[in-house]
């Protein structure tokens, strides 16, 4: 009897030994590193036609985050007071989120130096803001070009320049990694 339970545990701690190297192998599947494969997934907003979009930095404060907003499903809003939303900072459900601003808070007496130019297939649009642009970060400039590129024309990806107090940043495309 003693022979038999002795080798009946010694298969079973085999056996057990042998699950344990497979666990261990793993299957022969190497690890690899992040891959990049191409554009982030599309999300549909409701109203999207007249919903603009708000460009605010993640609460990690290393990325932009894209933020909906829309009046109602029966306006657009327009480029100029987009922009001064934006400068306002994130508010409601994104402020709650911890999102925040790469820009400087435009004083009330100012808000109204804060314009967008009319659109010009050639030329894009201009942001006119009453703050010097010239030390601004790449988040805070992507900010402004990402907001007014993306919601200022419908269906239209638009070049942005932005117009300071002490100069003009050539004009430049929406890209929320930069």
């Amino acid at each position: 009897m003693t022979g038999r339970k002795t080798r009946a545990r010694a298969a079973a701690a085999t056996a057990a030994m042998a699950g344990c190297a497979l666990l261990l192998a793993g299957c022969g599947i190497k690890r690899t590193g992040v891959i990049e494969s191409g554009h982030a997934a599309a999300v549909k907003v409701p109203g999207a036609k007249n919903a603009a979009v708000l460009y605010f930095v993640s609460k990690e404060g290393d990325r932009l985050v894209p933020v909906p907003f829309s009046i109602s499903t029966e306006y657009t809003l327009a480029p100029t007071p987009l922009a001064r939303l934006l400068l306002d900072g994130p508010s409601g459900p994104a402020s709650a989120a911890g999102l925040t601003t790469a820009l400087p808070k435009v004083p009330d007496e100012q808000v109204d130096a804060v314009s967008v130019s009319r659109y010009s297939p050639d030329k894009g649009l201009t942001v006119s803001v009453p703050f010097a642009v010239g030390g601004l970060s790449d988040l805070a400039r992507n900010q402004l070009v990402c907001t007014v590129g993306v919601s200022a024309v419908p269906d239209t990806l638009s070049q942005v320049s932005i117009k300071g107090t002490d100069a003009v940043l050539p004009a430049a495309d929406c890209n929320p990694r930069r």
